[in-house]
């Protein structure tokens, strides 16, 4: 009987190290999320005003920059970034992003909870089936 516990919880340690996450993959993801969130600043940035959305995705590529063409790119980029019309524009795409994010969710969540899951069809716009374990919408 110890045997066959020992067995198992040396498995389920091999398993769990075999499972983990090496420090490369970690950087590997990390440096996939930073560029989608990147890509969707863009994007958002894109609705308000195309040459800052540019120099947002250049932001990636100004460590290489001479110190004089940093300096000069900065000064773009906050002028650009800084003026408050488009803070606004930037803060509605935001928000709208946010809302469609939410409302994709809140219709994923009603098609699974409102589904076969609970015995009714989905969205209630089948007639309701007969027998006694369906409930009505």
């Amino acid at each position: 009987m110890k045997r066959i516990n020992l067995f198992c919880l040396t498995a389920t340690c091999v398993f769990l190290a075999a499972c983990a996450m090496t420090p490369e993959q970690k950087a590997e993801r990390a440096q996939e999320k930073a560029k989608k969130r990147l890509a969707l600043q863009v994007q958002m940035a894109q609705q308000c005003d195309p040459v800052a959305a540019k120099l947002m995705s250049q932001l990636p590529t100004i460590s290489q920059l001479p110190p004089a063409q940093r300096t000069q790119f900065d000064q773009q980029y906050e002028a650009r970034v800084n003026n408050p019309t488009f803070q606004s524009c930037y803060n509605m795409a935001f928000k709208a992003y946010n809302e469609q994010q939410q409302l994709n969710l809140a219709e994923l969540e009603w098609d699974t909870d409102a589904g076969w899951f609970n015995n009714s069809p989905f969205n209630c716009e089948f007639p309701r089936p007969e027998g006694p374990f369906w409930r009505a919408c």
